[in-house]
């Protein structure tokens, strides 16, 4: 019987299977698709993933980026962003070598199989899969992503919209190390491109958008880019909107399965990773004190429901007054605030306060003047 099964092999599941391989448990990843296998995602994200997994950027080729570029219909702001502080990564490479690197420190991996059933007995699961292999274990972690069936087995129901995004990656020799965002393409989200070492991710995401008028705004990125025999392909952003039931006694729900992407920028990664750290000290501690798994929900939406909820406040005012708030970029260093936030060196309610301040102070000269 092994001491942890973890269900995806996503960054939320591989750093899961990583930190308590570390620890020294029995632990077995089961992914439904051969690794490495391709992932829609921009791959954005900060130092900060790489000092919670304990490795360099460079073991990932993460991509190194230098300046952040903001557009709004024909304007333009342009900001530098600090030293390796923020990086693209490529997710099919990402992840496989984070789930390598789980199994060099002692976690083993069964890909290209599914597991499509879970029975649970007095103080153990076993796991069954689709080419009928059972696999008994202790704790259960779903990483299974939008849609688990892990958070399904444990009663999770997350009944709202799901957002969306697409995109296309377009490869490209040697981009500039630039991020470029677009304001005002859609209601209430925004676009992207973002460079890797030879690849141009270039996608559109919103909370509420017609996903066949997506494609026709996405056109207006892909000008200068477009491949036509490259598909768009289309992701769901797994938003939080508010607390769910998020473990049992034995089994817990990590990253998008628990549904704890940034609502404001759209970024998993980090979440994700930072539940696994959360999931690891929960099964650590239940192991040595022999008790049940159930108050990793309170201890995660502890540990992050402040900021998703300032996220998702954030996210209400940036992208309904998209116009304003461009307007009031020339007052604030972007790539800094944006380092800063995705290295949790600041956080979304010292933003809200810098921007309310803002606000207040332009009406207040615009009333009284």
């Amino acid at each position: 019987m092994h001491d942890v099964i973890v269900v995806g092999a996503g960054p939320s599941g591989s750093s899961s299977a990583l930190f308590l391989a570390r620890r020294g448990l029995d632990v077995l990843i089961i992914e439904k698709k051969r690794l490495p296998r391709y992932k829609v995602c921009a791959g954005g994200t900060s130092r900060y993933i790489f000092e919670l997994l304990g490795v360099p950027p460079s073991y990932f080729d993460a991509f190194n980026i230098e300046k952040l570029k903001v557009c709004y219909e024909d304007r333009v702001r342009e900001y530098s962003i600090p030293g390796n502080s923020i990086f693209t990564l490529h997710r099919d490479r990402f992840d496989y070598k984070l789930t390598k690197l789980a199994c060099q420190n002692g976690a083993k991996l069964i890909d290209g199989e599914e597991v499509i059933e879970i029975e649970e007995e007095n103080n153990s699961l076993t796991v069954k899969t689709n080419l009928g292999h059972k696999f008994k274990t202790r704790y259960l972690i779903g990483a299974d992503g939008v849609g688990s069936k892990i958070a399904r087995f444990i009663g999770s129901k997350f009944r709202y919209r799901i957002p969306l995004a697409i995109q296309k990656d377009i490869p490209y020799k040697d981009p500039e190390p630039t991020i470029s965002l677009f304001m005002g393409l859609v209601p209430m989200g925004y676009g992207w491109i973002f460079p890797k070492d030879d690849t141009l991710s270039i996608g559109i995401g919103a909370y509420s958008f017609s996903p066949r008028r997506m494609p026709q705004v996405l056109s207006k990125l892909l000008k200068d880019f477009d491949r036509k025999d490259i598909p768009i392909l289309a992701h769901p952003i797994a938003f939080y909107r508010g607390k769910k039931r998020l473990a049992t006694k034995n089994v817990i729900l990590v990253g998008d399965s628990a549904h704890i992407a940034d609502p404001f920028s759209g970024e998993g990664i980090r979440n994700g990773i930072k539940s696994a750290k959360i999931a690891e000290e929960t099964i650590t501690e239940c192991i040595k004190k022999n008790k049940p798994l159930s108050f990793y929900t309170e201890r995660l939406y502890n540990a992050m429901a402040r900021e998703l909820f300032l996220a998702w406040m954030m996210s209400g005012i940036f992208y309904k007054f998209q116009g304003r708030i461009f307007n009031l970029m020339d007052r604030f260093d972007m790539g800094t605030i944006l380092s800063n936030l995705l290295n949790e060196k600041i956080s979304y309610l010292q933003i809200l306060k810098k921007l309310l301040k803002r606000i207040f102070y332009r009406t207040y000269l615009m009333v009284f003047s």
